[in-house]
């Protein structure tokens, strides 16, 4: 597995190099800096301050981010195959989408809240936008993990969750690892009530299956409601570290649509989150 892993100065940042540690096989891993200069004069500089103090700033910007690439590296040594360093300057989340594509990552960690090079400048939203532009699975760190024991995972037997699935049976973590599989049916009339279940249980013991053979334990969850609320929920009665669902196969554009399930599951989860593509 290639992971590309998005790093700054900021405790989430550093939550999300930990969770490279959770995966069971031996990784290659680029991990990235992104330094918005830009951003940094606008938020910093004023037009009464001299050309010097933006010329020492910018090389106290990037002494800061050229020492957390190498922090990083010494984090995962022994962890990783291969790990290469890669700085950038310009828009945060833009260099991560172009950074995935160019090294054809399978995998993007990212922190839920990341900062720039000095630590008190918020990049609010970035990883909303990799998790909406990403050509490949984005896991977005929201705390942090010694260990994932515990993991829901929302289906609906599209075939984009069945990828969600895939991925988990593929055995990335490190076990003993219990996974929740949770398929949420809407509301229906009671005489659809009897076929509904039949149809979700037959549902819920194939992906069980498939994920028992990938050495997991497994158990199953046959809810009614709001999807996104629903996943939320069995979460937090399961003590979930880790929320796995798929995104939808749309064009970027269109990948996170008001009221997702996966854009709603990624803003409201208090555990770290996996879109799978």
């Amino acid at each position: 597995m290639r992971i590309l892993l998005a790093v700054d100065a900021s405790p989430d940042s550093k939550n999300a190099v930990r969770m490279v540690r959770q995966f069971a096989e031996p990784t290659n891993v680029d991990v990235l800096n992104v330094v918005d200069e830009d951003a940094l004069k606008h938020a910093y500089i004023s037009p009464e301050m001299p050309a010097s103090y933006l010329e020492s700033y910018r090389k106290e910007v990037s002494e800061t981010a050229e020492r957390t690439l190498h922090e990083m590296k010494q984090e995962l040594a022994g962890v990783c195959q291969h790990v290469r360093l890669i700085a950038d300057t310009g828009d945060a989340a833009e260099s991560i989408v172009e950074t995935a594509e160019e090294t054809q990552a399978d995998l993007i960690i990212v922190g839920q809240r990341g900062m720039t090079a000095t630590p008190s400048f918020l990049l609010g939203g970035v990883s909303q936008k990799v998790a909406t532009y990403a050509p490949c699975s984005v896991l977005v760190v929201k705390e942090a993990v010694e260990k994932i024991e515990r993991v829901v995972v929302g289906v609906d037997g599209s075939v984009n969750s069945q990828k969600a699935i895939k991925f988990l049976a593929r055995g990335p973590f490190k076990p003993p690892v219990q996974v929740t599989v949770v398929t949420v049916w809407p509301q229906q009339r009671v005489e659809e009530q009897e076929f509904i279940q039949r149809k979700g249980q037959e549902l819920l013991a194939r992906m069980a299956k498939e994920l028992q053979q990938g050495g997991y334990r497994v158990n199953t969850e046959l809810l009614q409601g709001d999807p996104a609320f629903m996943i939320l929920d069995a979460a937090v009665r399961q003590a979930a570290q880790l929320i796995v669902v798929s995104s939808r196969g749309m064009k970027a554009i269109k990948r996170f649509f008001l009221g997702s399930v996966s854009e709603k599951v990624l803003v409201h989860a208090a555990c770290s989150v996996l879109i799978v593509r």
